[in-house]
C-alpha cells in the first residue's frame, strides 16, 4: 500500500535509495520503502554510501600518486602475461585473471593497511570502474566503440534513442551507474569481430564470459531497469549470432522476465509531446520490447528449439508498431503525437525496416500458433500463405535492389512460408482438400528455394559494396530453407545445381567473417550435400 502523502511524521532515510538514484527519479526517502519503489514494485535499498564526484584529472592524479600495492599487482595480472601463454590456460582461469585485473582501480593501494580507504564505495562506481578497465585492456576508446555501434548494429537493432543515450552517457562521466556500464560492455561485445587468429579469438570468448558474469552480478545487486533489459537483448543477439543457441535461449528468457517486471510487455506508444524526454523514454521502452520479441522469434527459428516455448507473449493484432531509428534519433521541436498504426496493418505502403520486421513476426506467430495447436494447417494454408506472400511482395518492392534494409523482415517471412508449407506437406488432407494439393505445396517449396538461391546470387554480386555489419545475423538462417532443393536433387553433376550450391556456400562464407552462426550453417549445408550424394550412389 502506498504511503499517505500528508504523513510528515513518517520515518525517513538520510539519503535516496539506490533504485531511485539509478533511474534518476525523485525519492521521498520513506521507510521501509519509498513511494517510487512501491509504485514500480522494486526492491528499495538504503545505506550505500554516496560516491564523491571528482573530476577526471583528480581521479587520475589520485591513481598516479598511489604507492605500489595490491592494485598495481592486480593490474599486471592480465597485461603482463603474454597472450600465447594466456591461451594455454583454461577459460575459467583466463576469466578470473581478467576480472582480477578489472579490480585494480577499485581496491585501495594497500588492502592490508587498516588506515587505507577504498576509492570506490558503491555498486555503481565499482561496476563502472571494472567495465572501464576491461574495455581499456583491449586498447579501445569507448567513443570509437559507441560510434561503431550506432553506425552498424543500431541500424538493424534500433532499441535505443541515440539522443537519449548520449545524454545519459554525458551524465555517466560524473554519475556512473552499474546498469548503464553493463550496457556499454555489451555494446563493445557485439561490435567485436571473430578473428582467424585462435589466440585473439580466445580473448573475445573471455570478454564474453566477463560480460555475462558482470551482468549476472549487477542483476543480483540492483533492481531491473531498461538499461539492463537492453544489455540483455544485445547479449542474446550476440549469443545467437555466434552459435551459442542454448545460452541465447536462457538469456532471452531471463530478459523477458525483467521486461515484464518493468511492464514493457504491455507498453503502448507514447501519448506525450513528440520530441520530449518523456516521449523518447516511452518510445524507447516500446522499441526495446520489440527488439526482445524479434530476438526471441529469431532464436526459435533454430531447429534445435523445436517444441520449446517462446519467452514472450504472442503478438496481438492491436500492438503498436515501433518507431524507426531515424525517428527516435532525429529529435527536433515538440509537437502533438502523430497517429500510430497497429502491427496488423500489413497493407501500409510506407513502413520502415523495423516496423516491417515486427509485422513479419506477427505473421510468423500466426503460423507457429497454427502448428502448435495441432489444427489442420492445410485448411489455413491459403489464408496464411496469402498474408505472408502479400507482405513479402511489399517488402521486396521496398527493397528495390538495396541491401542492408528489410533483411530481418525478409528472413522471417521466408521462414514463415517455409514452415507453413513444410508442415502442410506432412499432414493428411481434409476431405474437401483438392486432389493436387501435394503438388501445389511442392511447387511452393521449390519456389521458396529458388527465391533463397536468387537472393544468394544477388548478395554475392553486391557483397563488396556494403558493410556486413549492417546485416542482421539471422539472414543466414534462410539458407536452411534451400535444403529442400538440395535434398530433392537427382543429378549432383548438373552444372546449374553445382552453381546454385556454390552461391549458397559463398554467401555463408561471407557472413561467417562476421557471425559464427553462418559458419555453422555452412557446415550443416556441406553435411546435407554429402549425405544426399551418399544416398544416390
Amino acid at each position: 500500500m502506498a504511503h499517505p502523502d500528508n504523513d510528515e511524521s513518517a520515518p525517513r532515510a538520510p539519503q535516496v535509495c539506490s533504485h531511485c538514484k539509478s533511474i534518476k527519479k525523485g525519492c521521498d526517502k520513506r521507510l521501509p520503502s519509498c513511494s517510487q519503489c512501491i509504485k514500480r514494485r522494486a526492491v528499495c535499498r538504503y545505506g550505500e554510501p554516496e560516491e564523491p564526484r571528482r573530476s577526471g584529472s583528480e581521479a587520475t592524479a589520485s591513481r598516479t600518486a598511489s604507492p605500489l600495492g595490491i592494485n598495481q599487482r592486480l593490474a599486471s595480472t592480465w597485461t603482463s602475461i603474454p597472450r600465447s601463454l594466456r591461451s594455454r590456460l583454461c577459460p575459467c582461469l583466463q576469466l578470473s585473471l581478467l576480472l582480477m585485473n578489472s579490480l585494480s582501480e577499485v581496491l585501495p593501494p594497500n588492502t592490508l593497511d587498516p588506515r587505507s580507504t577504498p576509492e570506490f564505495t558503491t555498486t555503481d562506481s565499482v561496476i563502472a570502474s571494472q567495465v572501464s578497465q576491461i574495455i581499456r585492456v583491449e586498447g579501445k576508446h569507448l567513443e570509437e566503440i559507441l560510434l561503431n555501434y550506432f553506425e552498424s548494429i543500431h541500424l538493424w537493432l534500433p532499441i535505443m534513442s541515440r539522443k537519449r543515450f548520449h545524454d545519459r552517457y554525458t551524465d555517466f562521466q560524473t554519475a556512473p551507474s552499474a546498469d548503464f556500464a553493463i550496457l556499454l560492455l555489451t555494446m563493445r561485445l557485439i561490435t567485436q569481430h571473430p578473428s582467424t587468429d585462435p589466440e585473439l579469438d580466445q580473448d573475445r570468448e573471455v570478454f564474453y564470459l566477463a560480460t555475462k558474469t558482470l551482468l549476472a552480478q549487477v542483476q543480483a545487486f540492483i533492481p531491473s531497469s531498461l538499461y539492463l533489459v537492453q544489455a540483455s537483448v544485445i547479449l542474446s543477439h550476440y549469443e545467437h549470432a555466434h552459435g551459442m543457441i542454448e545460452a541465447a535461449y536462457v538469456t532471452i528468457g531471463t530478459t523477458a522476465r525483467m521486461a515484464s517486471a518493468l511492464g514493457l510487455h504491455n507498453k503502448p506508444c507514447s501519448a506525450e509531446l513528440e520530441g520530449s524526454d518523456a516521449w523518447l523514454e516511452d518510445e524507447e521502452a516500446l522499441s526495446t520490447w520489440w527488439g526482445l520479441v524479434i530476438c526471441d522469434r529469431t532464436i526459435s527459428c533454430d531447429s534445435r528449439m523445436n517444441g520449446r516455448p517462446l519467452a514472450t507473449r504472442p503478438i496481438r493484432e492491436n500492438d503498436y508498431l515501433p518507431l524507426e531509428h531515424e525517428e527516435m534519433d532525429r529529435g527536433g521541436n515538440y509537437s502533438q503525437p502523430t497517429f500510430r498504426y497497429f502491427v496488423s496493418a500489413t497493407h501500409l505502403p510506407s513502413v520502415g525496416s523495423f516496423g516491417r520486421e515486427a509485422q513479419a513476426i506477427y505473421l510468423y506467430d500466426k503460423v507457429r500458433f497454427s502448428i502448435e495447436t495441432g489444427d489442420s494447417v492445410v485448411a489455413k494454408l491459403y489464408h496464411l500463405g496469402r498474408e505472408l506472400q502479400g507482405l513479402l511482395a511489399v517488402v521486396m518492392e521496398q527493397l528495390d535492389g538495396r541491401w542492408g534494409i528489410y533483411c530481418g523482415a525478409t528472413q522471417m517471412l521466408i521462414t514463415g512460408l517455409y514452415m507453413l508449407h513444410q508442415t502442410a506437406h506432412g499432414q493428411l488432407p481434409d476431405p474437401d482438400t483438392p486432389a493436387n494439393y501435394k503438388q501445389t505445396i511442392e511447387a511452393a517449396l521449390s519456389t521458396l528455394t529458388r527465391m533463397v538461391i536468387d537472393i544468394s546470387y544477388a548478395f554475392n554480386r553486391e557483397s563488396q559494396t556494403f558493410n556486413v555489419d549492417h546485416l542482421a545475423p539471422g539472414v543466414a538462417h534462410i539458407v536452411r530453407c534451400a535444403q529442400h532443393h538440395i535434398l530433392t536433387a537427382k543429378d549432383f553433376h548438373n552444372q546449374r545445381w553445382l552453381e546454385d550450391f556454390e552461391q549458397l556456400r559463398r554467401m555463408l562464407t561471407y557472413f561467417n567473417r562476421r557471425w559464427v552462426v553462418a559458419g555453422m550453417e555452412l557446415h550443416r549445408l556441406n553435411e546435407t550435400v554429402e549425405m544426399s550424394m551418399a544416398m544416390h550412389i
